[in-house]
């Protein structure tokens, strides 16, 4: 049976949650507010009026961020979230997504100091989907040949 990296102790160590725009923004948010932690949510893209940050709530300096998003692939949101985030003196040691599609972003992420904590995989859900007799063993083969990690 596969286990949730996702731990406990790992919601207790950190001060915010962060959400990536923009399914990310809603999985954070609702987090936040059921584990009674600080909210933030990270642009794309420099704000050009008002503060001018790409990260938006409170962050004080040393402050530990969990990012948070429903799925990643390459880990690219993820690390341009984090580097914004770090910029304006916030710690990011952990990432949190839904799924993995395990296709490269766990790596790239942790070449950045974050490790990726994944609710599920590709893998088991594609094993998941043969052994329902969903897909087929052509697709479920298909599906595995674009994982990497």
């Amino acid at each position: 049976m596969y286990r949730s990296t996702v731990e406990p102790a790992l919601i207790k160590r950190v001060q915010r949650l962060a959400g990536i725009p923009t399914a990310g923004i809603a999985y954070a948010a609702v987090l936040a507010y059921d584990l009674s932690k600080p909210f933030l949510y990270v642009r794309r893209e420099l704000k050009e009026h008002g503060r001018e940050k790409r990260v938006e709530g409170l962050l004080r300096p040393g402050d530990n961020v969990l990012v948070l998003d429903d799925v990643t692939t390459s880990g690219k949101n993820i690390v341009e979230a984090a580097e914004a985030i770090r910029a304006e003196g916030g710690i990011v040691e952990d990432a949190v997504v839904l799924l993995d599609r395990q296709q490269g972003g766990a790596e790239n992420l942790r070449k950045t100091g974050i490790r990726l904590h994944a609710f599920t995989t590709m893998r088991r859900i594609a094993d998941k989907l043969l052994n329902l007799g969903t897909i087929d063993e052509r697709q479920h083969k298909e599906i595995l040949s674009q994982i990497v990690s």
